[in-house]
């Protein structure tokens, strides 16, 4: 059976860009601060949900799939590269894992 290749769809601009830009541009600094802090959390939150979702205990490989998904652009050889320091600190007891935000601690 071949498979027929999909051609990508153009990406439909968002309606809702133009009105957060210009409330974003009309944001002081603390407010512009606070709103990156309050979405990096919420990333992290769900991140480490959908780590435990996919019953991930050991912490090299919750490592390594929370820096996949935070850090989707990165190349695979960093990677490899993080996740294999993170995984001699941690068989050398230098380091226990990441630390999760207290939104996201498990019960």
């Amino acid at each position: 059976m071949r498979s027929e290749r999909v051609r990508p769809q153009p990406v439909r601009p968002d309606p809702g860009r133009a009105a957060l830009d210009e409330r974003i541009a009309a944001s002081s600094v603390d407010e512009r601060v606070g709103w990156a802090a309050a979405m990096r959390t919420a990333a992290l939150v769900t991140v480490w949900q959908q780590a435990d979702a996919a019953g991930l205990t050991d912490p090299v490989e919750q490592a390594e799939f929370v820096l996949r998904r935070l850090y989707p652009e990165e190349s695979e050889a960093w990677v490899e590269s993080v996740v294999g320091q993170l995984r001699a600190d941690h068989a050398a007891g230098r380091w226990s894992g990441f630390k999760r935000p207290e939104a996201a601690r498990e019960e």
